[in-house]
């Protein structure tokens, strides 16, 4: 199984197609409704204040020198927090659009002054101008519907460009494909043989760059779609989501998964690297020769000169990690918001319908279990992040019930940096597919170097229902914190002190 917060391919998990599976899931979910009632809540609270910088994707140096920051959102994995930053030199916040966003994946300042945001969890493309008005929207095509030429809808546009003919460049992701388009939605030239692609690019020649993430490999292909050139494949690279030709033929592109931003001349030789990334997901090379790069998993926005040193960064997130798993067994909601406390209904990878529950129907021990009922691609999840010691040993173990049709339900594991980077792969405690009733699903672990929390899981891959329960995450062998231990001492010293003035008193 994946890395728990990347978007994964459910083609590659789940054989029946959303369309396939319409009226048996319609069907089956209305009998697991009746099953078990339980609370459910549609979560519409933002976490940070949009400001701060959860998830930078799209990045681009303006002409002033400010910094244009499309920022996913996305705080503990949440569909929320998104917005559209422009950032000074010295960190200032100068300009900022928030609307009604769901995990934007870029946005290009325009010569007129607008912005065109590929708004992708919303499937749609548009332009704001200064004042934060849209101005142009793709919803409008087909009469309102968003309805493109050849009858299809924009399906998780990832990246949005205007062309010099005044067409847009889209990647449409899950369409496995990218096309141009004129403003009424006249498909005018496409190119579908990819995989969940990223940020194409219209280079001077009229080719288009394509970062095809999931085949792992960067393509040039020319306006007849002949591929002319290409880098990767097998595990050169893992996940690029970004590409760009630079004016002395070489190509820019960023190596997701394996955390870098890399050079690449077109023998393929790497000429240049930066390395120690979290999911890095745009690269520019600016005209001073430094790289501009948004590290994704790390929060932060970093310019990087040619000899490998940061000049310029901005991330002001702030995370305090607790030094234990909070409301283990899901029984409290202090706040009242129908969530149990501590945990977060991480939805941003949910490419689906995604319903969280607070369950007091279903349960494995006391009043409440966190529940999910999932149908789409992606997954949903419950989150927690807990502070963790470098080298120590862990303990996990949690209770999970499911009643799904397709996909698998798994506790997972992570360990993440100081800055919230991914440190080693997801470790998986147990999947299970189908149907099955409360089982313990348990694993050791130890803290690698440099690790400064664990995120645990709950997720849902799946169609159908799940719950979860009676979460543990503790030191091996630490059942008894030091305080207790401290305790258990001052009781048995003041019994013994106890003992000792009876036996006085009697003697007496």
């Amino acid at each position: 199984m994946r890395f728990a917060c990347e978007p994964v391919s459910r083609e590659r998990e789940v054989k029946l197609t959303k369309r396939q599976m319409g009226t048996l899931l319609i069907a089956a979910l209305a009998v697991l409704l009746a099953g078990s009632v339980g609370l459910a809540q549609d979560r519409h609270k933002d976490y940070y204040p949009p400001e701060v910088l959860d998830k930078p994707l799209g990045v681009e140096r303006l002409p002033n020198g400010n910094t244009l920051i499309t920022d996913g959102g996305g705080a503990y994995y949440t569909m929320t927090d998104a917005s559209i930053m422009e950032v000074s030199p010295g960190g200032d916040l100068v300009w900022q659009y928030v609307g009604e966003l769901a995990f934007p994946h870029s946005a290009e300042r325009l010569s007129n002054g607008d912005t065109l945001i590929s708004d992708t969890g919303h499937d749609r493309v548009f332009r704001v101008n200064a004042a934060g008005e849209i101005t142009w929207s793709s919803d409008d095509w087909g009469g309102g519907s968003g309805t493109l030429s050849d009858g299809s809808h924009l399906r998780y546009p990832n990246d949005a460009e205007l062309l010099d003919n005044g067409h847009l460049l889209i990647t449409d992701r899950n369409n496995n494909r990218a096309i141009e388009v004129d403003e009424a939605g006249q498909i005018v030239w496409a190119y579908g043989q990819l995989t969940r692609p990223h940020n194409a690019d219209r280079l001077p020649t009229g080719n288009t760059m394509i970062a095809n993430s999931e085949e792992n490999q960067v393509i040039e292909v020319n306006p007849a779609g002949e591929i002319v050139w290409s880098y990767g494949g097998g595990d050169i690279l893992d996940w690029p989501r970004d590409a760009d030709r630079l004016s002395n033929g070489n190509t820019l592109l960023t190596d997701s998964r394996h955390g870098r931003v890399i050079e690449v001349a077109p023998s393929g030789d790497v000429v240049w690297a930066f390395e120690g990334l979290a999911l890095p997901y745009e690269a520019d090379r600016l005209a001073d020769g430094t790289t501009l790069i948004s590290d994704n998993s790390h929060r932060r926005v970093i310019e990087v000169t040619p000899e490998g040193e940061i000049a310029w960064g901005f991330s002001n997130f702030q995370e305090n990690l607790p030094a234990e798993l909070q409301n283990p067994g899901f029984e409290t909601d202090a706040d009242g918001d129908g969530l149990p406390d501590g945990w977060y209904p991480a939805d941003l990878n949910a490419e689906g319908d995604a319903l969280f529950l607070w369950d007091n129907t279903v349960v494995k021990e006391g009043k409440h279990s966190a529940g999910g009922q999932y149908s789409g691609d992606g997954r949903m999840s419950w989150l927690q992040s807990v502070a963790v010691v470098p080298g120590t040993a862990y303990q996990f173990s949690g209770y999970v019930r499911a009643q799904i049709l397709k996909g698998v339900v798994a506790y997972q594991l992570q360990f993440v940096d100081s800055m919230g980077g991914p440190l080693g792969d997801v470790i998986s405690v147990a999947a299970h597919d189908g149907s099955t009733d409360w089982v313990r699903d348990s694993a050791e672990v130890q803290a690698p170097a440099g690790a400064a929390g664990v995120q645990i899981w709950g997720q849902i891959i799946a169609d159908g229902r799940a719950w979860f329960d009676d979460v543990r995450w503790q030191e091996k062998g630490g059942g008894v914190s030091l305080w207790w231990v401290i305790v258990g001492i001052a009781l048995l010293l003041a019994g013994g002190a106890g003992v000792l003035l009876l036996r006085r008193r009697g003697r007496s």
